[in-house]
Parts: structure tokens; C-alpha cells; sequence
């Protein structure tokens, strides 16, 4: 955010919001370090730290805008993220989100328990920070945070309720969003110690703002696409959750409202969006939240403050909706190809899959299915295998789609915490172990696990089933060692390509995958022959080579330790190949 500012008008903003991001980080649990990971988001958040900045500007304005800020509006800027990343994890939790800013969410690698339970401590933590700064200060806090509850138990209340009124929607979004907003540009003045009129001001600047704010949040919901947003879109409607325009789009189409409904599948959530953008009512919300900004600017004109402060205030206000305003959307039929594994795998396993992904939390709604990672695994197996029965295919098909997810987990870029990857390890881990008749181990991917490996282990001996989970558990193992290697910046020699290679290859696990999808049961003594032994280290050279030769440009501008030619190129002490433009391009 604080690149929109004028550093003239306020020089030290970069400077104070750095001090902020010293004051923020993770909860630390005493004597357990490696439960800090749970309420670490890593250095290299997408953060913009809208509220802090809100809070600066806030003190800014009533005191001298050249000067930096006080160490109490340092902390109570990071108080106010506090407040706003506690809820954050409730919010995952609630939503059964499994990212959040493009990276899992804590409920993902944790589970629900545990993120509401992180969400508490990161919460009472800026609460802490409030209480040291005073009575007022913890007061606005606590106030705000009713008012934050109270919005989204309204929300929550009128979840599927297509009589749902404006007035109801408005509610739930001053509570939700604009309190704590307000509370941002409140405990700034507060720190600058001016008449209490002005301090309102400043908070109603914050209140209007955060209405518009989460207006065109709803907006971008229905507009954008999943990879402009880091997070599903079109997610309202499935939930029951009638924003702005679906309210005003469904007052005049009944066909619109016949929609609206729990239940609704994903070609129904399609179809509603479409109706919703052709009705206009995008606009028309668009208007209601200038309207809104309007009004946050008509707070402070009676501040007695520089007006170039206040102009440049209102120009950061705006400029964050800008970049968040929509892009163009025309409604009509989809012309997108349908996926390639559509003619591959039987129209039964498509259908269950779908199920499943939504059923199991993996996905928001069924349209999720079709993202490419899972398409392409489940292509895979369809082009790669003779056609099996459906209850076999079925399985193959999940379990594809869920190594797909974990290897994405551990494989991210942005994770860059040691700590982190190896918590997610033992998280999964944990996960494998538990009892699937009373798993005790919430999230989204414990419960596709727990539902697919009954269905794995039918009819299989006690033997093979203890080996598959082992198989299962040195894979996750040899993809923490592979982020560990990544994070820290190790190529390994060529010598040691082929066994690290190998471990990450998972080439055990996927023999027992194809015996399920076969339902067969390979003789120990046949697996373990020297020559299938040796025959599985030729495929795997071929693959890798394969593999690296096609993906260098890729892995070079990811870090990913794991290729032959950058093993090579290491060490014979030539520099790194240059990505290509296409890659500079992402």
C-alpha cells in the first residue's frame, strides 16, 4: 500500500512500516519451537499491510507528517494486524479455505482445530499490545472485535437466504471489515493526543473507507479470476453468502433468485454469476462504493491539518480500490475446451471426483475440480493404465489428486521456512497414522485421506498395508529434504543426483498405486529382484533426464536444487542458465 503514498509528503512511512513488520511475527510457544510455524507467515508475505499503513497515516496527519512515528504507534499499528490476522484463520476455518495469499492456509497443514486455536494466540496477542498502550486503546479493541463478531454472525444468519436485504448486507460488512478499519485510523489519533472530534473523524474516515473496501472485495469475488485473486473465486454463491450486486441482481430476476439456494452445484454458481454481471448490478455496487469513498473523504475535511496530508491520505485510500477495481467481465457461454482427461477417464470417476474434491473440502465447488494440477494428474493415470474398474479407478484417481496437492505443498517457492516444511512433514505424517473409522486430525486433506484409504487398503495384507504407509511416509520425508535443500541452497554432485533424485521420486509408493488400480498384490521377492531393482533406476534416469532437460528454464528460476544439467553446470563451475523470457514473464 505504501507505495501509492507521495514520500514527500510522508517521508518515513517505508521506514516506520519496516519497524512495524519488527513488532509483528510469529507467536512463540515456550519450549516448543517448532510450533512457531504455526502462526509464521515467512518472510516473504504478500502482505501490503493496508491497516498499519492506515494507522500511520492516521498519526501522521494530526502531529508533523515529517517526522517518523512514535514507538506506540509502531506497536499499535502492529496491534491492529494482529487483530486483523487472528480472524483470518478463524475465517479459513469457517470457509474451509485451503490457501490463503497464494500459500496453505493453516487449517490445510494443521487443521481446524489448531488454526482456531493460532488464530486465538495471534489475536490475544495484539490484544496485549493494545492493553500495554492503555485503557482507551484496549477498549477500542475489544469494541471493535464484538463489532467484527457481530458482523459475521449476521453474515452467518443470512447465509442462503435469498430474501436477504440490503440493509442486512451493509450490517454484516461494517461489522466484519470496516470495524477494524476504523479502529486502525482510530488508535493512530490516538497516539497523537488531539480532541477527541478529531480522533472521530479519523475512525468514521476508516469506517466509510473499509465499507467500500469490502464492497469491492464482493465485487472482485464475481469478476476476477482465481490467479489475479491468489484464492477461488466465485466462492460467495456456493457458500449462500448474497453480496451487494446478487441482492440487487436477484430483486429483479426470478430466475436469478430460483438459484439461490443451498446445495447449489457449480454449473448452478456459473450460471448465477453470469446473470448477476448481466443484470448491471456490478456497476451499480461499483457506484455505491464511491459513494462510500466519497463520504471517507468528507471525514476529514474539517481537520485542521496540511491539506497536502489529507489529499495525499485520501489518494492512498483510493488508489488501494483501484487496484483492486474489476476488470471488464461479459457474460455468456464458457468457450473454454473442456479438460483434456475428459475423453480419458470414464464419465463415473469425473462425476465422483467432482463429489469428492467438494465433499472432502479439497475444493469449493465442483468447477474446482478442473484445476490443471489435478486434471493433469488424473490424465495421467488415464492415458498411462489399461482401464480398470470403477470403484479401482475412482481410488487412483484420488489418491492422484492428493499427492498432486501434498507435492505442491512441500514444493511452493514462497515456502522458505525450514521450520515450516518440517511441521507440514510431521503434519502429514500424523495425518497417515491416525484411525480413519475416528480420525482425530481435521482439515481438508486428513479428510480425503481418511475417505481413501479404506478403499486403498481393501482386500489388502496387513504387510502391504504397512508398507504402502511406509512407502507414503519416506516420500514426505524426501520432499522435506528437497525444500530443505531448496530453502538453504544446496545442488547437489552428480554423484549423489540419482539416489536424492530417487527418494523425492516416490517410485515404491507408485508401484503399490498401480497394484490398487490393477487390485493385485505383487510378491515381496518379485519386488525386491536385483533386476526389477535395477530395472526401476533406469526409468528413473530416464524420467528425471526427461524431465530436468524439459523444465531446466523452470527450475532455474524457482532454485529447484533437483535438476542434472544445473547439478552439472555447479559443478564444473559453470554459471546458472538464464531463464527464459517466458519465465522472466512470471
Amino acid at each position: 500500500m505504501s507505495r501509492e503514498i507521495d514520500s514527500a509528503v510522508f517521508p518515513h512511512l517505508e521506514a516506520d512500516l519496516d519497524r512495524v513488520r519488527e513488532v509483528l511475527g510469529p507467536v512463540r510457544f515456550e519450549g516448543r519451537p517448532e510450533l512457531t510455524a504455526l502462526t509464521d507467515e515467512g518472510p516473504d508475505t504478500s502482505r501490503r499491510l493496508v491497516r498499519p499503513t492506515l494507522t500511520l497515516l492516521s498519526y501522521y496527519l494530526l502531529t508533523d507528517p515529517a517526522s517518523p512515528a512514535d514507538d506506540r504507534v509502531i506497536r499499535g499499528a502492529a496491534a491492529v494486524e494482529l487483530l486483523h490476522l487472528g480472524s483470518l484463520y478463524h475465517d479459513d476455518v469457517i470457509d474451509h479455505a485451503d490457501q490463503r495469499r497464494g500459500r496453505p492456509s493453516a487449517n490445510a497443514v494443521w487443521g481446524s482445530h489448531m488454526a482456531v486455536l493460532g488464530g486465538d494466540s495471534v489475536t490475544f496477542s495484539g490484544m496485549r499490545m493494545l492493553a500495554e498502550l492503555g485503557g482507551r486503546e484496549v477498549l477500542a479493541g475489544a469494541i471493535a472485535g464484538e463489532q467484527m463478531c457481530a458482523g459475521m454472525v449476521i453474515e452467518a444468519a443470512d447465509q442462503h437466504v435469498a430474501s436477504r436485504s440490503e440493509q442486512a448486507y451493509l450490517d454484516a460488512i461494517d461489522g466484519k471489515t470496516a470495524a477494524v478499519l476504523s479502529l486502525a485510523c482510530r488508535v493512530g489519533a490516538m497516539q497523537a493526543d488531539h480532541p477527541e472530534e478529531q480522533e472521530e473523524a479519523l475512525a468514521g474516515f476508516g469506517r466509510q473507507f473499509g465499507l467500500a473496501y469490502q464492497l469491492y472485495d464482493d465485487i472482485l469475488d464475481l469478476t476476477s479470476t482465481a490467479e489475479e485473486m491468489g484464492k477461488p473465486v466465485n466462492a460467495d454463491l456456493p457458500e449462500g453468502i448474497y453480496t451487494l450486486p446478487v441482492i440487487r441482481a436477484a430483486a429483479r430476476d426470478r430466475s436469478l433468485a430460483r438459484l439461490l439456494r443451498s446445495g447449489m452445484t457449480g454449473e448452478q454458481a456459473a450460471q448465477a454469476r453470469e446473470l448477476v454481471i448481466a443484470s448491471g448490478a456490478v456497476d451499480e455496487a461499483q457506484a455505491v462504493a464511491e459513494e462510500f469513498m466519497n463520504q471517507a473523504a468528507g471525514q476529514l475535511a474539517g481537520l485542521p491539518v496540511d491539506p497536502r496530508a489529507r489529499h495525499a491520505m485520501i489518494a492512498c485510500a483510493r488508489s488501494v480500490l483501484d487496484r483492486r477495481t474489476p476488470r471488464p467481465v461479459v457474460a455468456g457461454p464458457s468457450t473454454q475446451p473442456p479438460p483434456a482427461d475428459s475423453e480419458l477417464v470414464s464419465p463415473q470417476t469425473r462425476s465422483w471426483l467432482r463429489s469428492w474434491v467438494v465433499n472432502t473440502g479439497l475444493a469449493v465447488s465442483a468447477a474446482e475440480a478442473d484445476y490443471h494440477r489435478w486434471t493433469g494428474a488424473v490424465q495421467w493415470s488415464a492415458q498411462s493404465l489399461a482401464s480398470a474398474g470403477a470403484a479401482h479407478e475412482q481410488t487412483f484417481a484420488g489418491i492422484a489428486v492428493l499427492i498432486a496437492l501434498c507435492d505442491d505443498l512441500f514444493e511452493d517457492p514462497r515456502l522458505k521456512d525450514t521450520e515450516a516444511v518440517t511441521a507440514l512433514r510431521r503434519g502429514m505424517v500424523a495425518m497417515l497414522r491416525q484411525d480413519p473409522q475416528a480420525p482425530w486430525r481435521p482439515g481438508a486433506i486428513a479428510t480425503a485421506w481418511a475417505s481413501l484409504w479404506p478403499r486403498l487398503r481393501e482386500g489388502r495384507s496387513a504387510r502391504w498395508q504397512e508398507r504402502f504407509l511406509d512407502d507414503l511416509e519416506q516420500w514426505f520425508e524426501a520432499c522435506e529434504r528437497e525444500a530443505h535443500h531448496r530453502i538453504n541452497g544446496y545442488i547437489p554432485a552428480t554423484a549423489d543426483y540419482l539416489p536424492l533424485r530417487k527418494s523425492t521420486g516416490g517410485f515404491d509408493f507408485a508401484i503399490a498405486c498401480l497394484e490398487v488400480y490393477r487390485d493385485l498384490e505383487l510378491p515381496t521377492k518379485l519386488r525386491r529382484h536385483p533386476m526389477i531393482r535395477r530395472l526401476e533406476e533406469l526409468l528413473c534416469w530416464v524420467g528425471f533426464m526427461e524431465n530436468d532437460l524439459v523444465s531446466l528454464d523452470q527450475d532455474e528460476t524457482d532454485h529447484v536444487p533437483y535438476n542434472l544439467v544445473r547439478a552439472i553446470r555447479h559443478e564444473r563451475g559453470a554459471p546458472a542458465a538464464k531463464p527464459s523470457s517466458r519465465c522472466n514473464a512470471r
